[in-house]
């Protein structure tokens, strides 16, 4: 996820841990997975192979958010977010996969 959107999450008040503040910048994407389940933490990415381990792996046990628009910038990435708090309070979505697009939402258990 681009820097830009990181620190508007901040500035929305959500709580950010970036991977190489917990010494997992070169881990796998099962050990990012693990780590976030065990933390109580979401994975907010841009990386479609998220939501395939949620739905092969870890259905009900983690909670992903994936932000997939079609330029990928961070103005888009931002605008998309913006959009979808109108509609669901992303700081409540626990153990589930929320994909977003530049159009729409949804939510899969």
């Amino acid at each position: 996820m681009p820097k830009l959107v990181m620190t508007w999450l901040r500035q929305k008040g959500f709580e950010i841990v970036l991977l190489e503040d917990v010494n997992l910048r070169r881990a796998t994407d099962d050990e990012i997975a693990l780590f976030a389940m065990q933390n109580d933490l979401a994975v907010l990415t841009q990386d479609l192979g998220f939501a395939k381990m949620y739905r092969t792996q870890y259905r009900r046990k983690l909670t992903v958010i994936l932000v997939n628009t079609k330029a990928g910038t961070a103005q888009s990435v931002i605008k998309a977010l913006n959009n979808v708090q109108s509609t669901l309070n992303l700081k409540t979505v626990k153990k589930q996969l929320v994909f977003i697009t530049d159009r729409k939402v949804r939510v899969f258990l």
